[in-house]
C-alpha cells in the first residue's frame, strides 16, 4: 500500500463516519457504540466468509468509521454522554 493508498482510504473512513453522523447522530453511550461496531463486525465476518474483495473492503472500513466516531465523540465528550456510558 502506498501513502496515496493510505490516504484514499483514511478519506473514505472519514467520510463514511461523517454521513453516519449526520445520518444517525452523535452515539448516546459508548455501549450503543459497541453495539453499532458489533453489528459491523458481524457483516465483516459475513464479508469475509463470502470470499468478495470489495465487500469485505467496504465493511472493514465501516467497522473503522464506527471506531472513528466512538474515538471522536470520547474525546469532547459531555458529563451525560460519559454518565450513561458508566464513566462519570
Amino acid at each position: 500500500m502506498t501513502r496515496s493508498d493510505a490516504r484514499i482510504v483514511s478519506k473514505a473512513i472519514h467520510e463514511e463516519a461523517e454521513s453516519a453522523r449526520e445520518k444517525y447522530g452523535d452515539f448516546t453511550s459508548t455501549h450503543e457504540a459497541y453495539g453499532v461496531l458489533a453489528e459491523e463486525v458481524a457483516e465483516l465476518l459475513d464479508a469475509i466468509r463470502s470470499n468478495k474483495r470489495f465487500s469485505v473492503q467496504r465493511e472493514a472500513m465501516q467497522v473503522a468509521a464506527v471506531a472513528t466516531r466512538l474515538a471522536q465523540q470520547l474525546e469532547g465528550a459531555g458529563e451525560g454522554f460519559l454518565a450513561r456510558s458508566g464513566m462519570g
